[in-house]
């Protein structure tokens, strides 16, 4: 099957679209970028020209999946003035995208995270509604952590979303 020719933003969007398939079908160990090359139907060399390596090419998606991933977990978040409510939908959020995104989390999980900010945010305005005496910084910081553990420990049957929020509000409330 013939490709048609990319102009070279786009060949370097393919390219990074094909890694990412890749990536979710076989995890980030069998990303190739001859393979790459190959099913875009250019030169590996014309691949190289974007990324001179797999680790170039590895980065970008980091860059990109982390985006995703904080982008995922505000998403909705807003619908309740509730900030409980808001972390329940950031929790279901997390899981959704683990559950369809399964290779991506683990890729994910391989670099230190920074905490995002809408889960600063949720935990500052759930400390503020609730008038904890914890600091909030302290709150997100062990929030973050649990839900790390989590990710790391995949989706179980006792391990779903209510019990995960439940969880959550009892380690705040602590």
């Amino acid at each position: 099957m013939n490709k048609p020719p990319y102009h070279r933003q786009n060949l370097a969007a393919a390219i990074q679209q094909q890694a990412r398939q890749q990536l979710e079908n076989q995890g980030v160990a069998q990303i190739s970028l001859r393979q790459i090359a190959k099913f875009l139907a250019v030169t590996p060399a014309a691949v190289y020209r974007h990324f001179p390596d797999k680790a170039s090419l590895i980065a970008a998606l980091g860059v990109e999946i982390q985006a995703e991933f904080a982008a995922a977990l505000r998403e909705d978040v807003l619908a309740s003035a509730d900030a409980t409510a808001m972390l329940h939908r950031m929790v279901t959020n997390l899981s959704d995208y683990a559950q369809d995104h399964p290779q991506a989390v683990a890729f994910y999980l391989t670099q230190p995270q920074p905490v995002p900010q809408s889960l600063t945010t949720v935990i500052t305005l759930l400390a503020a509604q609730e008038q904890l005496t914890t600091a909030p910084a302290q709150l997100v910081r062990g929030v973050w952590t649990f839900l790390l553990g989590v990710l790391v420990q995949g989706a179980t049957e006792s391990a779903d979303v209510e019990w995960i929020t439940q969880q959550l509000v009892v380690l705040i409330h602590q």
